[in-house]
């Protein structure tokens, strides 16, 4: 006789997404009325919610694939860390619909039901052309909403309307239509109005550099826009450029555009910005002028212009290139800011000549309220510079360590137990048995209700292998690229042994920064993390941003020698 265990039924585990678009909605709680919803719906269906599975992206915009949230989110169902997720409306999951196919079609190859509040997936082909249609109409809603603001802010400006600026600059006060009886415009703080009035004095009539006009108002004890004591010279470089000041304040002086490539991200700020773009000045054929009220003449306002080019020809210029090896790379592992490179202009107490050194920005007191935040010694640069050079190159003529990371991603994947035979087999028993259906439909053995059902069955059988096999061709691609570059690994190691010795600062600099991450460095180790990709100085599948940053060497067990 045989015997049949009766298995219990196994709740599967839920995972829920959501999203606001700006900061603004993120510093308001907009996010809590979908977090609501979407537990409510879960209690609904009587799951249980882990909170380790509650993914939420607070500020981030649907237009940008890249969030943290997603990123874990998609990291977490490759895994089978969950098989339902939940989402409030497909435009939470992205704003255009590429995107949105893409991340439903990923989520359904790992076994991920992807629930929507307001849609249902797979239901009929009516639900599913809505849910098209909606994801269509979101992408181009979000467009006419860009367009309309563009437009709409540059006729405001055309007709001198403050509107269009609306953040005001230093020594002005934005004062909205609200309070200003319909009418936008800017009032002058006059506290700071004699703030900015001296700095151009000092300028333009005294004749001093910007790092002059910075010291001066320290001296003084005058705040900085931020509320700091120590004045950037950048922030009194485009205060000495505005011409807002004299009375004429510029509309598209900037424009947004993709962000710009960035080697690490800044402390504290996540791999993924929010903000995925960046500014670049605007064209001079876009720009309207607003008349605004004045503080300082024009006479004085050119007169500063003319000594801020004065002072250009005067500056001492460093010289073409890469000054510091390793720019941008350092890290500090005692407080985690960047390290800069800085020369020593004048002998030292010993009677050494002078060397540069690479110093953390957490020991500049300055930026800091007067106290340095940081204690790590700064590193003497040529050092440096030659250790991580040695490593890099060692890695370079002996890719060991790369290869070993190569034949073990191979061997870490496992090939499928169907072949790609047995797939084109399979769909095309599922082609034939589309055909049977139609003709059993034709000649009357089948009626509506039995045919549409199984021929949609058959129909999303099909959609499905095809999509395995695109799957498996791209992942024998790539395992046979792995196995292609493992063999001229050793090539490519001899090409380099030639070169190397003799390469310049130039090409030194492009071959670190093509195969580093970051560097970190405290007062007992350095800590190199390397690139490993099959293509190390091939941008990546998003722009240069590849995921695999895995291998990683640590140069020096002992202190290092600070003579």
């Amino acid at each position: 006789m045989e015997v049949k265990a009766i298995l219990p039924n196994r709740s599967p585990r839920t995972a829920i997404y959501a999203r606001v678009s700006c900061e603004q909605q993120a510093r308001s709680s907009a996010i809590g009325s979908q977090l609501e919803a979407l537990r409510d719906r879960v209690n609904s269906d009587g799951l249980t919610l882990d909170d380790k599975l509650c993914f939420i992206d607070d500020g981030y915009s649907g237009s940008d694939l890249v969030r943290p949230a997603l990123e874990r989110l998609r990291d977490v169902a490759w895994a089978g860390g969950f098989e339902r997720l939940y989402v409030h409306s497909p435009d939470r999951l992205a704003r255009k619909y590429a995107w949105q196919v893409l991340l439903l079609d990923e989520l359904t190859r790992y076994g991920v039901e992807v629930v929507f509040l307001n849609r249902s997936i797979g239901v009929s082909p009516e639900e599913d052309l809505l849910l098209q249609m909606q994801g269509m109409i979101a992408e181009y809603e979000r467009t006419k909403i860009m367009e309309r603001s563009r437009r709409g802010k540059r006729h405001a400006a055309r007709r001198g309307s403050v509107n269009a600026l609306t953040a005001a600059p230093y020594g002005y006060r934005y004062v909205g239509k609200h309070d200003g009886d319909g009418q936008a415009r800017y009032d002058v703080v006059f506290e700071e109005a004699r703030v900015v009035k001296q700095i151009f004095e000092w300028i333009g009539r005294d004749r001093i550099s910007i790092r002059e006009a910075c010291r001066r108002l320290k001296a003084q004890q005058i705040l900085s826009p931020k509320g700091n004591l120590h004045w950037a010279t950048s922030v009194l470089g485009s205060l000495l450029k505005n011409p807002a000041y004299k009375g004429a304040a510029v509309f598209g002086k900037s424009r947004v555009g993709d962000r710009r490539p960035q080697l690490r991200p800044y402390k504290g700020a996540p791999e993924q910005s929010r903000n995925n773009r960046s500014r670049y000045p605007g064209r001079p054929e876009d720009q309207v002028m607003i008349p605004v009220p004045a503080i300082v003449s024009d006479e004085l306002f050119a007169a500063v212009g003319e000594q801020l080019a004065e002072n250009r020809k005067r500056a001492r210029r460093q010289k073409e290139g890469a000054p510091y090896l390793l720019q941008g790379l350092l890290e500090c592992g005692c407080c985690g800011h960047s390290l800069y490179g800085k020369g020593i202009s004048r002998f030292a107490k010993n009677g050494k000549a002078p060397y540069p050194y690479y110093r953390c920005i957490g020991r500049d007191g300055a930026r800091y309220g007067g106290q340095p935040i940081c204690r790590c010694k700064p590193v003497r640069l040529d050092r440096l510079d030659a250790a991580v050079w040695k490593d890099v190159s060692s890695f370079l003529q002996n890719p060991q360590d790369l290869q070993r990371e190569f034949e073990r991603r191979l061997s870490g994947e496992q090939d499928s137990d169907v072949s790609a035979e047995q797939l084109a087999r399979q769909i095309a028993a599922a082609q034939r048995s589309v055909s049977r259906l139609i003709d059993a439909y034709e000649d009357g053995l089948l009626d509506k209700a039995e045919f549409e059902p199984r021929v949609l069955a058959a129909r999303g059988k099909i959609e499905r292998l095809k999509e395995e096999t695109a799957s498996r061709q791209s992942e024998a691609d790539r395992r046979e690229e792995l196995r292609t570059v493992i063999g001229r690994l050793d090539d490519f190691a001899a090409q380099l042994r030639a070169g190397l010795h003799d390469a310049g600062i130039e090409t030194r600099r492009e071959i670190i920064r093509s195969l580093v991450k970051a560097i970190k460095v405290d007062d007992e180790h350095v800590r190199i993390t390397y690139r490993v990709s099959p293509r190390p100085f091939a941008s990546g599948p998003s722009g240069g941003q590849i995921r695999q940053h895995c291998l990683r060497r640590v140069l020096g067990d002992q202190p290092r020698d600070r003579q």
